[in-house]
């Protein structure tokens, strides 16, 4: 039924390696960091960094997430920082907003977009061009962000002063970690009750995966996601969990998974729980990325699984259903400010 978005999820494994080298090379060319390193933007583009984190780290660079209202409104920008700010159309309003805020103070700010003559791309001093067209900007977000990711990890590795071959990676791999986050999403899917809430817990960075992936749900459709932090959850949040809900916990690293396989356990008499748990521990660059698009994909496909079920129109402005046009409408108001 939403074939489109299929076609999203899957082109991934075949362009982000066509991609990868193009990437690096793009990323080598820019200067070396001075001072601190800063990503954000809105939306996915906010929680891609975040969902870096292990990356980040692996790398051993210091990367802050933070949107960009937080980078133009509430960051006391210096000099010596270095902002990477990615938009897919280049025009998100904050995101220029941030850029023009760093580029105020002197700082390096590094635009991340699909169109190199965006209002984004003018405002940044330097720009990298993501070589590729989305295959659509109306179902929930896949493949974009995706290469976001990527271009991501490439900036920080280049800012490590890495290899070039850190990131390669074979397509075959990629459909096969496809297949299997398939399978694992379908099996979600199957215990998944509609009338519920769906809770996407992580910590680190899969908090922002859990925030991705609530995000996908409130694209399909405006369906009920809540994301948090796994710790914080418990901390009275948990209080609003009901029979018909659904909560899965991420784990990606061997700090988080003890605590979600905690809180998953303990709440399996409420509602139905799941722990999805990524078992490969490879603590390099590389093997963090592998288990960070490991878990990308199982959430996309579970996006994917429960709007086919429910019937939703992905294509469609709020997916087919009641009251897409003022929904459509108070975004765009509350967008162009």
């Amino acid at each position: 039924m939403n074939e489109m978005m299929r076609r999203e999820i899957e082109a991934q494994a075949t362009l982000l390696p066509e991609l990868q080298p193009q990437l690096a090379e793009a990323a080598d060319r820019l200067p070396r960091a001075t001072g601190r390193v800063m990503a954000g933007g809105c939306g996915d583009s906010a929680f891609a960094p975040q969902a870096l984190q292990d990356v980040f780290r692996a790398l051993g660079v210091d990367v802050e997430a933070k949107t960009s209202m937080e980078i133009a409104a509430f960051t006391t920008l210096k000099e010596t920082d270095t902002v990477l700010l990615s938009s897919i159309s280049g025009g998100t309003k904050r995101t220029v907003e941030a850029a023009n805020a760093a580029r105020a103070v002197g700082a390096e700010v590094v635009a991340i977009t699909c169109n190199g003559e965006s209002a984004l791309a003018a405002a940044a001093s330097q720009t990298i061009v993501l070589p590729f067209a989305p295959l659509s900007r109306k179902t929930p977000h896949s493949l974009d962000y995706a290469v976001t990711l990527l271009a991501l990890a490439e900036i920080a590795r280049g800012l490590a002063g890495l290899d070039r071959n850190v990131f390669s990676c074979d397509a075959s791999d990629l459909q096969q970690r496809l297949a299997t986050s398939e399978e694992r999403a379908r099996g979600l899917a199957a215990t998944f009750d509609p009338s519920g809430k769906l809770v996407l817990l992580g910590a680190g960075c899969d908090l922002g995966t859990a925030n991705y992936a609530a995000a996908k749900f409130h694209e399909a459709g405006g369906l009920l996601a809540v994301s948090a932090e796994t710790e914080n959850f418990i901390h009275g949040m948990n209080f609003m969990l009901e029979p018909d809900d659904t909560l899965i916990a991420l784990a990606s690293t061997n700090a988080a998974e003890p605590r979600a396989r905690t809180v998953a356990e303990a709440f399996s008499g409420i509602c139905r729980t799941h722990l999805v748990r990524e078992t490969d521990e490879d603590p390099s660059p590389a093997g963090a990325f592998r288990r960070l698009l490991a878990q990308t994909f199982t959430m996309q496909l579970l996006c994917l699984a429960i709007a086919d079920q429910l019937a939703l129109r992905l294509e469609e402005p709020r997916a087919g259903r009641d009251n897409a046009a003022a929904h459509s409408e108070a975004q765009r108001q509350a967008m162009s400010f």
